[in-house]
This record gives C-alpha cells, structure tokens and sequence, in this order.
C-alpha cells in the first residue's frame, strides 16, 4: 500500500505563520524515511476565512502561508525525494470573493448562469421541499434580487453550476495549472455532491439529491487525466470506479455518520485514517491503530500526521480553548480552532 500523509495546512500556519509551506519542505526527508510514498497538502489555497479553507477565493497558496513559488520549490524537493504531492479541488462551490460568484452576482455578460440563482418564492419552496445545507442555515442565500444555493456556510461558499461553459473554462485552467507545477493528484471535496437533481430532495435523505456518476464524469472532463480522490461518503459504491484507471473512492464515510469505516475490501475504496477537518479521533470513539491495521487491500492509504503520532499532547501544549469551531462563521477567528503542528511534529520526529 503507498501511504499518503495528510498535512494540514492552517495547523502549520499556526505554528509557523508565513513559513508554512517552507516547514513542510523541511519535514519532507523524515517523511520519506517513514515510509510515505506522498504528501496531501489539505486547506492550502486562498479562501474567505469562513470554511478553513474550502472557500477558495483562488487557486494560489494562501499568503497566510508562504508564496506559489515556495509551494514549486516544495514539489521540486518531493519529487527528488520520490514524493507525490497532491493537493484540494473544491468544484461544488466557491468563496463569494471568487471570480466566478463575483461576476456572476455583479451581473457580468456571460457570468449570469455560474450559480443557481432562483426568485425568492422558488427558493422558498425548495428549502421546503428539503434541498439540504449543511454546516449553516440557508439552502438559498438572499442577496438581495438573487437567491443563491449555498449548501456550506451560507452567504460566504455559493454552489457551482457546472452547466456553465465559465465554470468548465475555469476549472480546466486550474487543473492545467496544478499539472504544469507538478502536482501529481488531486482531492476532489465534496465528490459526490458537484452536481444535484432537487426536485429529488428529501427531508429524511441529505444526499437524495445529488448525482455521484454525474459528479465524476463533470470533473474528469476537464481535469486533463490527472489522478483524483473523490470525496466519498458511500463505501458501497466504490465500484463506481472501477473502470476509471486514474479515479479512487476515498472513504469519508465518517463525516456523515461519525463512525470510522473498518472494512476496506475494494482496491478502489481508499482508507482515510483521521479526519480531514482536524476533528479528534478520541472524541469520535476511533482506535486509529486498529483502523491504520485493517486497512486492507487498498492500492493508496490516507493517514494524516496527527494520527500517526497520538491526538493528545503533553498537558500545556495546548490552549484551553483548543476546539472545533462547528459554526464555521467567524472569520476573526481564522484558523484559531485548530491544534497547532509544531508540538506534535516535535512528538513524531522523535519516534
């Protein structure tokens, strides 16, 4: 099994503020002497300050962390070490400071059909008809004459309308992009949630609606064969994937239903031991050593380093207030909720 380690990004702003991405370069030799085949750089882009950075303003490192050139200079060193490097798509939805959601809010000509905009009546109805939101309280956000879907943190992410020819245009760029720097693979957020039917919705069944092959297929026709991650939060469908060469099921089940899967028996279902939203292990009642033994015949394995080495610290180490912000709304807290890495990577150099 190749073994990525996920390496959040906004826990090393914590500890290192502008010299972020240039700390994981430093980490990458005792990585690769740990056995990793590669890194996952998760919440790396610029974003709006509402989602720890799934609401992508754009495609370029966050400046909170360290310059586009560093991230180059990062990938050059991973490569030499023998290193994958992978990094976020988030196609179901951007940051309101986006390009696309700008022009399409401000009415920019060719813009107009880059999000879902319904009148106040049809936002109404649909709301009711049970179109899901999840971490805020608006399936439809008002902005004034336009109601925009917003599945994620109302107002501040607004979902994507991959009808628009902009939203290809754009999202092609982008994986072209990523390929030209030397990124080797992709996580594809919200994988199974890029494209949706609501007239399917159903109060009792948050993902009725959506359309998984959909999803796929929309993202593989403009990410130039480059290899992805989707986002899955079904593991019995992973043989979905299973005449897709360059495409994986990574199991997220957890995020919905709290439980760590422990039965990864399809090549094409990837383990994800931990959580991508830097949520203890502990406190989710998950053994992280008797998962990262039962994970199967996977080609990949995701592990992220908090894992590896024990979510629990020293006593001291860390702040009080060291919780999960769920609201997700408060931007002059950015980051603030999230455990710093310098301690725990300390801790793993050590081992």
């Amino acid at each position: 099994m190749k073994k990525i380690c996920q390496l959040y990004m906004p826990a090393f702003y914590r500890s290192y503020g502008k010299n972020a991405v240039k700390e994981v370069v430093e980490l990458l030799p005792s990585l690769r002497k740990a056995d990793f085949s590669g890194i996952y750089l998760i919440s790396l882009w610029e974003d709006g300050g509402y989602d720890n950075g799934f609401d992508v303003v754009r495609y370029s490192v966050n400046p909170d962390f360290g310059t586009d050139d560093e991230l180059r200079k990062l990938i050059r060193k991973a490569h030499e070490l023998k290193l994958s490097v992978g990094v976020d798509v988030v196609p179901n939805h951007v940051s309101d400071k986006n390009i696309l959601a700008q022009n399409c809010l401000n009415g920019i000509s060719g813009y107009e059909d880059c999000l879902y905009v319904v009148s106040k009546d049809e936002a109404r109805r649909l709301t009711e008809s049970g179109v899901p939101s999840f971490f805020g309280k608006l399936a439809y956000s008002d902005f004034g004459d336009k109601y925009v879907r917003s599945t994620f943190c109302d107002y501040h992410q607004l979902n994507l309308n991959w009808q628009s020819q902009k939203v290809q245009e754009y999202f092609r760029e982008v994986f072209q992009n990523l390929k030209n720097i030397g990124v080797d693979f992709v996580r594809i957020d919200c994988g199974m949630m890029l494209l949706e039917d609501v007239s399917k919705a159903n109060p009792a069944n948050p993902m009725a609606c959506m359309n998984p092959v959909a999803s796929i297929e929309a993202v593989r026709k403009v990410s130039g064969g480059m290899q992805l991650f989707f986002e899955w939060f079904d593991p019995s469908t992973a043989s979905l994937f299973d005449n897709m060469p360059e495409c994986y099921a990574l199991d997220c089940s957890y995020v919905m239903s709290g439980v760590q899967n422990m039965d990864w028996n399809h090549k094409k279902l990837i383990p994800l031991v931990g959580g991508h939203d830097q949520m203890t292990l502990a406190d989710r009642g998950i053994d992280a050593k008797k998962a990262i033994a039962k994970m199967g015949t996977s080609e990949y394995g995701f592990l992220d380093i908090q894992t590896l080495v024990g979510w629990k610290t020293e006593p001291g180490i860390l702040p009080d207030d060291e919780k999960f912000d769920a609201s997700l709304q408060n931007p002059n807290q950015r980051y603030r909720a999230r455990r710093p890495i310098g301690p725990i990577l300390e801790k793993f150099l050590q081992n």
